[in-house]
């Protein structure tokens, strides 16, 4: 179950996740739009494989546990954003589509720690209700 790439089409785009050592791996197709949009039933399923991946990275014997000492994530206007390597990875609910966008400026292949991690989750579930 280690390697396993979990590989979600989305209202708008697709998602493809997988553990990546100390990592989750976290990469977005858009398909000829500009963001990938996430229906609440999409958002749940995003959420429980972050979960899971977070949870075998977590449990595992070699992983080094680094403290949250602050938030890692910035506001602006009504995004949620975090700066991770070269890159900007942004949430933010779209009203008009009643969905939650994804959306990465750089690089569309992420590489997020899990302090991170815990943070889109909860801002994904604040997000989807």
């Amino acid at each position: 179950m280690d390697n396993q790439v979990y590989n979600w089409f989305v209202k708008k785009g697709n998602i493809i996740i997988q553990k990546n050592e100390d990592c989750v791996s976290l990469q977005l197709d858009y398909e000829n739009g500009d963001c990938c949009l996430l229906t609440n039933a999409d958002t749940d399923k995003i959420i429980e494989i972050l979960i899971n991946i977070s949870k075998q990275i977590w449990e595992s014997p070699s992983y080094k546990k680094i403290p949250y000492t602050k938030p890692h994530y910035k506001v602006s206007e009504n995004e949620y954003y975090w700066e991770i390597k070269n890159s900007k990875f942004i949430l933010q609910y779209n009203e008009m589509e009643e969905g939650i966008e994804l959306k990465c400026i750089g690089t569309h292949k992420l590489n997020i720690e899990l302090n991170y991690v815990v943070e889109i989750i909860q801002i994904m579930e604040h997000l989807s209700k």
